[in-house]
């Protein structure tokens, strides 16, 4: 990138008229080779457009999602007070470095639920940025389809008929199938057992993906569908189970599901919200961005008395389109639910905060159907409910990642660093001088940090660290020069034999 920035211009001078005022002169860096200092001045011009378009990034998806959420979600009529909106600026103002709240969407949860709270969240910020606080594995294990039984072996799932792994077959209890068996089995279920069945990825979330084999339908209309399923896809099949009466509205197929939120602080997980995905008209797979209701859950298992569909921005009251009243309803063994949500989630104290999908079938069981690393906030907050548990979880979780961890890559003429809030960490140094002083300030803001290695490969003969830096990596020193002086201050003389 730089060598092409030199294509057209011969001489330093005319590259720093170009690009910028403030480059280093041959004055400056004592340097009399211009050749030299024009690849150098090149190498940094490269740094600095570099690191401001990482910059620029890092929360660019961020506001794409919260737009389209706006897009998909429409406005109910009505505003914020200027106390609400008030209150909604201090809550979010010591994040602006990292994020720019949009206070549209305390407008529209509030208008929805009814509940005014400053702490309301985008989608955008909850499931792209703070997935660092609630999703901590490093492997798609604990939420595959396939390693379920694995996990849970004591929660019921829906029976398998079979699962693809990496290309092979497998029935339920993991014994190899050859593909013919596997299509053999398949037709059993269809045709002798008439038993519709639901083909799933094994690694995707919210439905994505799933398609159905009916046995009201012929053998090639399903074969078809079997074969136009992605072969390089893993993936697990099952037999369609029913909800038990208490957990359907009877006009509408689809399987309803509790969508119980778990979240673990401490160790210990607790549900901080469930609501239940109801279906209400038919469909196979009952998701909320397809039209079905969500209805909130008590504690003790009854239904709520307002469904909310936010992907019309609609609420519906105390009954199904055919009046059936869904307001005060207990579903069955719900508190079993509860137990085996918080057995399973202790299980898996890797993931912070799940989506836990689960039901009851028409035998009255508990059934596992699916788990999601966290869930949305679209469905959860227009019940004037907190994905986080309250305001001031969030509160904590935001000074942690928004404030002490997040920080923008930045570069100037000399140095690479990382810009927090209120400090800059150095990453690297890229100038051309031999003795240097570390600056104790950048864009404003103190050096408080220098990373491993920072003067690595410079051969330097002096460095002196001013009095604002409080921590040295490890090695912080290391290959920046045989024999080179490092003049600590006195609040980390102790540190330098570690460093260097």
């Amino acid at each position: 990138m730089g060598k092409t920035y030199f294509a057209e211009k011969k001489t330093a001078d005319e590259i720093i008229g170009r690009y910028y005022n403030g480059a280093p002169s041959k004055d400056l860096c004592g340097i009399s080779d211009e050749k030299l200092l024009e690849n150098h001045i090149a190498d940094r011009i490269a740094a600095i457009v570099g690191a401001e378009k990482s910059a620029r990034e890092l929360m660019a998806p961020v506001y794409a999602r919260d737009r389209y959420f706006f897009k998909t979600c429409p406005m109910p009529e009505g505003s914020l007070t200027e106390v609400q909106l008030d209150a909604v600026r201090e809550y979010w103002a010591p994040y602006t470095f990292a994020y720019r709240n949009n206070p549209d969407i305390q407008r529209y949860f509030t208008l929805m639920s009814g509940k005014f709270a400053p702490s309301y969240i985008s989608f955008g910020l909850h499931y792209l940025y703070l997935r660092k606080f609630w999703n901590t594995f490093g492997t798609p294990f604990i939420t595959d389809k396939n390693d379920y039984d694995v996990l849970f072996p004591d929660v019921k799932m829906p029976e398998t008929v079979f699962h693809r792994i990496n290309g092979s077959y497998y029935d339920g209890a993991r014994k190899f199938m050859t593909e013919k068996e596997t299509v053999n089995k398949c037709m059993n279920y269809l045709r002798r057992k008439k038993k519709d069945l639901i083909l799933k990825p094994a690694r995707e979330g919210e439905g994505k993906g799933i398609v159905f084999m009916r046995s009201t339908e012929s053998w090639k209309e399903n074969l078809a569908v079997l074969n136009a399923f992605p072969q390089n896809t893993d993936c697990v099949c099952q037999v369609v189970i029913e909800n038990h009466s208490s957990w359907k509205y009877s006009e509408a197929s689809g399987l309803n599901v509790a969508r119980v939120n778990t979240m673990n602080f401490t160790g210990e997980p607790g549900i901080v919200s469930a609501y239940l995905k109801t279906a209400v008209q038919d469909s196979g797979v009952v998701n909320m961005a397809t039209g079905a209701w969500g209805i909130l859950i008590n504690d003790d298992g009854t239904l709520g008395d307002r469904a909310v569909q936010p992907h019309e921005g609609k609420w519906h009251y105390e009954k199904f389109p055919n009046g059936e009243k869904f307001a005060g309803r207990k579903l069955l063994n719900y508190g079993k639910v509860k137990k085996t949500v918080l057995a399973m989630a202790r299980r898996v104290p890797a993931l912070r905060s799940i989506a836990w999908d689960i039901t009851v079938d028409s035998e009255g069981d508990v059934v596992l159907i699916e788990l999601n690393a966290s869930g949305g906030t679209e469905e959860v907050q227009p019940h004037g409910l907190h994905p986080y548990g309250s305001g001031e979880k969030l509160k904590e979780i935001l000074d942690e990642y928004l404030i002490k961890k997040f920080y923008y890559p930045r570069a100037d003429w000399e140095w690479d660093f990382w810009e927090f809030k209120n400090t800059v960490s150095i990453h690297r140094y890229d100038g051309l001088k031999t003795e240097l002083v570390v600056p104790e300030r950048l864009r404003g803001k103190k050096v408080a940090a220098i990373h491993t290695k920072a003067f690595a490969g410079k051969n330097l003969k002096k460095i002196v660290v001013p009095e604002s830096v409080t921590l040295l990596r490890e090695n912080a020193f290391g290959d920046c020069g045989e024999d080179c002086e490092i003049i600590l201050p006195a609040h980390l003389s102790y540190m330098r034999e570690k460093s260097e």
